[in-house]
């Protein structure tokens, strides 16, 4: 027997408030902000319960839902009752609001006393207490069998605790939620509200389940995190849309907000017909590999052989994907220089095109100059509007859609704020903390985009940056959404981990010829590793190597771009210092995580335009995070191997030149041993077969093998306490123990110019009127943030970071430590009093810690 859908279970009485509840036609669920406008609580669950139904369909989610409820339970009854208690949570959200204390204090609603209940004007755990009850009453009656009462109450019971935390998040944990002073045994009392319904519900049932709060044993299953991260997410973001549409327009019976933002048939073939028709795809559609040269054919290096390897490796991405279009986990393995964005776009049009029942696409990034980069990328090749394609973070402008302003409701400023606020595109573009906090996180925000992510495609990019601590809990989760939620995961990076071989997943490898490629010399031999690595006491002795190796490079070529970079913002500073100095280099430029936007801008446009210059660059890490440039030599303090390969990325980057070369130093003291601890990859020796033929497998063969190690200790039992953690639906261990960055860090605001004061006194004073209407805020508040982004750096918050030595410099102001303008060198000469210039960055000697610098 197949399982009842939604709207089918909807004809149950149990969705009928007007037969439900008596008087239902007296209680009020909203005020307009004015209060001239009332919406009672029939009108707002009705609306709840529609918005919820339209986003399961549109997203094509229940039968997800499905799946999950089926793979726990083959007995036909308990799986409907299943779907009918998820249905019935979003009818019932609200239900307590049927609280005298909440109707007189809350709605002025006149029609009702004051009255002592234990829960004041409260009306979210009362709405969890009759839930639960009218459940529980329903399930006694219902079934006989304790195993399937069990489980049923065990369900209805996480149902449950979303209903509570519907207004906040599922920040509290099931102790305070069966027996905390504000959970459910505030509730001991409350059994007359039970009697405000026309269906009867037991007593006995209301005393079982009070005096049963400390022994309840509930039934332990994973599906049942899912399913209830499932509810909570279409719950309050219906209760969002429907509480949105009475704010701005009133009592409409009919739905306002209908477009999500999702991929339909005719966005696919246009995709589909854009990407192929790209002057550079032209012919290659139906191209196989084996029409292109050998390998043995392009071993000499030129533009034009890598090209067509180029292209031998799309063809070859593409017949690998079409054979396994049905699989849902996917490794793209392509060198640096390779094409991987063109790859993934490929891969996403194509998927698109086999499969109807994917209608969203993610692209998942660890850094915003990636995001913006791909971006603009995309929208190219694609010929996107502004309404089909977005990027979401901190820098990005605030995203109107264009075809807005000429359609009535949608037109409407409040519908873009939703569109943003919700990821209503069919491709979004967003960093890798923000996907992981959807995954896992615990919040409002985060858990509005959750359902989403079902039948979607979700492209993740150097998924190297990540901690090997984590893969094994990543690769679950994976692996885990992927079959419950139908999303195909893309898996990208020049040096790849097989995070898929530390469990039992099924990956797809779609460049199975990887080591050719790699090995390749326009690739491999495009930037020369010199793999003996410097010694050097302090930064400033590496600069004679630099100076002699640019010299070289220029001698033979006419001109240099020289690169350097350092782990640390100290070490970076130091050998700035002693550079600028000499007079072999034309120009010396400093890039920092406390460089400001505008001028990293101002860099990178400056490098990538032709100079008849000798050049040096002076950076920390922040260089690796897809900042386009191509420099002809490098030198690279020491760290992690994938970090010393990024580098390598920024030089020679179409292998059309000749001798360029990457030199490794080490400092006295490494730093990496600071900034990496704990990564089981400074615990394996790089030797040169992995740097000169980029056998990256064989490196990670031997990190992996050191995680696999710990196999009967600290590996395997901290994924099973993760996985434990899962199926006690411990949301917020859940998150805790997967966070992809764990640094506190502050946000230093630098007024260094009349626009940027004028911004930050914008900003307070958006901030300071309580007058205005809340999503008015909002959107204010969006649209002024990429604007204060220019002028602000962060700062990571870790011992021995010195960071509190810059406290006197600055004044915290909102949210903000905010640079005194006295402080702000006018001529890029640091003193004692000013600290800060825009050529420089912030001067690291006033912070004075001991290991300052190691994260900017």
């Amino acid at each position: 027997m197949s399982l009842l859908n939604f709207r089918d279970i909807k004809q149950s009485i149990f969705f009928d408030f007007t037969k439900l509840l008596k008087n239902s036609g007296r209680y009020l669920a909203h005020l307009s902000k004015d209060e001239t406008q009332k919406e009672t609580l029939i009108e707002h669950s009705n609306l709840v319960l529609e918005y919820g139904l339209k986003l399961i369909e549109s997203n094509k989610i229940e039968e997800n839902i499905d799946d999950i409820i089926s793979s726990s339970n083959k007995n036909s009854d308990i799986k409907n009752d299943i779907k009918f208690f998820f249905l019935k949570a979003i009818y019932w959200h609200d239900i307590g609001k049927i609280n005298e204390n909440f109707q007189l204090e809350k709605m002025k609603n006149s029609d009702f006393p004051k009255v002592k209940n234990g829960i004041s004007s409260k009306h979210s755990i009362l709405s969890s207490y009759l839930y639960l009850l009218s459940c529980f009453d329903y399930i006694n009656k219902k079934y006989q069998n304790s195993k399937d009462k069990i489980e049923l109450i065990s369900v209805t019971l996480y149902f449950s605790l979303t209903l509570w935390k519907h207004h906040t998040g599922l920040f509290s944990s099931w102790k305070e939620f069966l027996n905390g002073s504000e959970g459910l045994a505030s509730c001991k009392e409350l059994y007359k509200y039970a009697k405000k319904l026309n269906i009867k519900i037991d007593e006995k049932n209301h005393q079982v389940l009070m005096n049963n709060l400390k022994k309840i044993n509930l039934l332990k299953n994973g599906n049942y995190y899912f399913l209830s991260k499932s509810l909570f997410s279409i719950l309050i973001i219906a209760d969002y849309y429907a509480t949105a549409q009475f704010m701005n327009y009133g009592n409409k019976k009919e739905l306002v907000y209908k477009d999500f933002g999702l991929i339909n048939d005719e966005f696919r073939n246009k995709i589909y017909k854009e990407f192929y028709k790209n002057q550079f795809l032209q012919g290659i559609e139906n191209k196989k590999e084996t029409d292109f040269k050998s390998f043995e054919e392009l071993q000499e290096k030129s533009n034009k052989n890598l090209n067509h390897l180029r292209n031998k490796l799309f063809v070859e991405v593409k017949e690998n994907l079409r054979k396994n279009i049905d699989k849902n986990l996917f490794y793209i393995e392509a060198p640096t220089g390779a094409g991987k964005t063109n790859l993934s776009v490929m891969s996403a049009v194509e998927i698109l095109q086999k499969d109807k029942s994917i209608n969203k696409v993610f692209y998942v990034f660890p850094f915003t100059t990636l995001i913006t980069q791909t971006f603009s990328s995309i929208k190219k090749v694609l010929n996107l509007k502004s309404d089909e394609i977005v990027e979401l973070h901190s820098k990005a402008k605030y995203n109107i859609k264009k075809e807005a302003k000429e359609d009535g409701v949608y037109g409407d400023e409040r519908t873009n704020f939703l569109d943003n606020q919700f990821m209503n595109y069919p491709i979004t573009l967003l960093s890798h903390v923000k996907f992981f906090d959807i995954l896992t996180g615990i919040s409002k925000d985060d858990n509005y985009i959750f359902h989403r992510l079902a039948n979607s495609i979700v492209i993740i990019d150097e998924i190297q940056t990540y901690n090997p601590n984590l893969w094994s809990k990543i690769v679950y989760l994976l692996d885990s959404f992927a079959k419950k939620f139908n999303i195909k995961f893309i898996v990208m990076s020049a040096t790849l981990p097989k995070i898929g071989d530390i469990i039992e997943s099924e990956f797809v490898f779609l460049v199975k010829n990887k080591k050719k490629y790699f090995q390749n010399p326009n690739f491999a031999k495009r930037v020369e590793i010199d793999t003996k690595t410097i010694k050097i006491k302090e930064p400033k002795e590496i600069y004679k190597k630099v100076e002699k190796e640019s010299k070289s490079y220029q001698e033979k070529k006419g001109k240099v771009k020289t690169i350097i970079e350092f782990i640390t913002k100290k070490g970076a500073d130091e050998f700035y210092q002693e550079a600028v100095k000499k007079r072999f280099f034309d120009e010396v430029m400093l890039l920092s995580g406390t460089i400001l936007e505008p001028r990293r801008k101002d860099i990178i446009e400056f490098l990538k335009k032709p100079q008849d210059k000798n050049i040096l660059l002076v950076t920390t890490q922040v260089v690796e995070a897809g900042v386009d440039i191509d420099m002809d030599i490098g030198f690279k303090e020491r760290s992690l191997i994938d970090s010393d390969e990024q580098l390598a990325g920024r030089i020679n980057r179409n292998s059309s030149k000749n001798d360029n070369k990457l030199f490794l130093f080490e400092m006295k003291n490494p730093k990496a041993k600071v900034v990496y601890r704990g990564d089981k990859r400074l615990e394996v020796e790089v030797d040169e077969d992995v740097v000169k033929t980029k056998n990256f497998d064989k490196y990670y063969n031997e990190v992996i093998k050191k995680l696999k190690e710990q196999n009967n200790t600290t590996f395997i039992e901290n994924l099973n306490t993760y996985i434990g953690y899962i199926k006690n639906l411990n949301f917020s261990k859940v998150h805790k123990e997967l966070k992809i960055i764990d640094i506190e860090s502050i946000s230093v605001y630098v007024p260094l110019n009349l626009m940027a004061k004028l911004y930050f006194n914008t900003y307070k004073h958006i901030l300071q009127n309580n007058e205005q209407d809340f999503t008015k805020k909002k959107i204010k508040l969006k649209k002024l943030a990429s604007k204060l982004s220019r002028y602000t750096f962060s700062l990571a918050k870790y011992q021995g970071s010195g960071i509190e030595n810059l406290q006197p410099y600055c004044k915290e102001e909102y949210g903000y430590w905010y640079l005194k303008e006295e402080h702000i060198a006018k001529d890029d000469i640091f003193d004692e009093v000013r600290i800060y210039s825009y050529k420089n960055g912030l001067d690291t000697k006033v912070l004075k810690g001991e290991n300052v610098g190691m994260f900017i």
